[in-house]
This record gives structure tokens, sequence and C-alpha cells, in this order.
């Protein structure tokens, strides 16, 4: 197996509990409240906001054959930003003025900070681990999900042919890279998969309970 395959194994106690999440099978059997995942909504179209910038900050990292793909990247990014915006439309959903919810403001800083700080073997490694784990999350939706509900566009976006395509040429990247580096970084690397890991299970946690900050209620 090669980096990202030994990872997810590595992780799957958490992987496990991502893709079991009540906020995953309740969107898939269409039993989460609109309360609920207009919390998720707001939060994530933040986080897709803040993703722009931490590709943006790989990208003078990059080695040449990478350049393309991660500035197509942002592009896609934005295409997301466009559907939250149509979908939050149809849902009536508020998506200005947002504050984000302490998880929400922890995994942004994680990531805008790793895209300085760590190598680029090591931000891409968070970069896939997000990635893969919105595919498998939203393939479990979409394993249930009616076709009709409004939120099933969610699913085209991020479980479809396209999105596996591009998360298998992530992996691909991330495990020729880590092929390369050394015993040191290789750790550091399988370091920040466990984390990203870790923040996707409390954001799927934190968009159940509506989490606020701490000490504020």
């Amino acid at each position: 197996m090669g980096f990202c395959d030994d990872q997810l194994e590595r992780v799957r106690p958490i992987w496990d509990r991502i893709l079991s999440h009540r906020f995953l099978i309740g969107t898939r059997d269409g039993t989460v409240s609109d309360e609920v995942f207009a919390t998720w909504m707001r939060q994530d179209y933040l986080f897709v906001e803040a993703a722009i910038p931490f590709i943006a900050i790989l990208i003078p990292k990059a080695p040449p054959a990478h350049v393309e793909p991660l500035t197509q990247t942002i592009a896609a990014l934005h295409k997301e930003l466009e559907l939250f915006r149509e979908r939050a439309g149809v849902a009536g959903v508020d998506l200005t003025g947002i504050e984000p919810s302490f998880t929400n403001h922890a995994y942004i800083q994680f990531l805008l900070a790793s895209g300085y700080r760590e190598s680029y073997p090591g931000a891409y490694t968070i970069f896939y681990a997000a990635e893969k784990a919105y595919y498998d999350s939203w393939t479990v939706v979409k394993h249930g999900l009616d076709t009709g509900s409004i939120w099933y566009p969610f699913v085209e976006n991020w479980a479809g042919q396209a999105f596996a395509d591009y998360v298998a040429f992530l992996q691909s990247n991330l495990d020729e890279m880590a092929g390369r580096v050394g015993s040191a970084e290789l750790k550091r690397m399988a370091e920040l998969f466990e984390l990203t890991a870790k923040y996707e299970l409390a954001f799927w946690e934190m968009a159940s309970e509506g989490e606020g900050w701490p000490g504020m209620s």
C-alpha cells in the first residue's frame, strides 16, 4: 500500500466515526433538521472561503507540474461557493454575516497556518485528507438520499465521478511525494493526516450540535 492507504488504515477508527456520524446518516435518510443542515452550510461556506487562500499559499511552494492543477482547484472552489449560494437561496438559508464556530475557527487557523509553516508535502497531506474525507462522506449520503432532495447537488459535487477522479489524482501525487521524503517529514505528514481526520470528525459534530464558543453561552 502507498502512504495514503497506510494512513487511512492507521486512522481507521476515526475515519469510521466520520462516515457513521449522525449528521451524514440523517442527511442520507432525510431526517436531519433544516436548522442543523443550515448550520453545516454556513460553516462549510466559511471553510471553503478559507481553502482558497490556503491553495494560493501552496502554489509558490509547488513543483511545476502541480501549479496548473492547484490553480484549477481555486476555480473549482469558487464554483463550490456558487453552489452554496444557489442552494442557500433555494432553502432560504442566509449566508451573510456568518461567524465561524469555535471548531471551524480552529480548523481554518490550522489550515492557513499549515499552508505557511509546513512543507509542501505536509500541507498537501492536509489538502488530500480533507478532500478524501468529503468524497467518502458524501458517498455515504449518496447511497440513500432521494435524488429529488434540495441537498442532492452537494452529493453530485462531492460524490460524483469527477470528484472521485480528482481525489485519486491527489492521492497519486501524495503517494509519490511521500516516497521521496525523509523519515522525519514522513512522520510529520502522518501526524497532519490524523489531525485533519480529527478536525473533519469535529466538523460534523459541530454541525450536529450547533456549537458556540466555550464560556459564551
